[in-house]
């Protein structure tokens, strides 16, 4: 009798596992994806005027950096690790 808890116990927590792994973690990722997406055209649009692109409300731009300050090393560390970023965004919207 023990040994058919244990069994069922085992076979629900690789159930569990499985399902996670399977469907939630790659939702997740997906989520991710999209939030760091968002979070680069906010950052470009804000630092935009760092790039050469013209901005007419920079001013008023840079009102807002004590709010994404924190961000700011992060996002330029994820930027300068990606090798192919116009690629990625080709591949974004299906371009081949």
């Amino acid at each position: 009798m023990p040994e058919e808890q244990s069994f069922w116990k085992n076979a629900k927590e690789f159930a569990v596992a499985f399902l996670h792994g399977s469907f939630v973690n790659k939702r997740m990722a997906v989520v991710r994806k999209e939030a760091f997406d968002d979070n680069d055209n906010l950052m470009l649009l804000l630092f935009g005027d760092f790039l050469g692109i013209p901005n007419p409300v920079s001013y008023y731009m840079l009102e807002l950096l004590p709010y994404v300050m924190e961000d700011l090393v992060p996002w330029e560390r994820r930027m300068q690790n990606r090798k192919y970023i116009v690629a990625e965004k080709a591949a974004q919207y299906d371009f081949d």
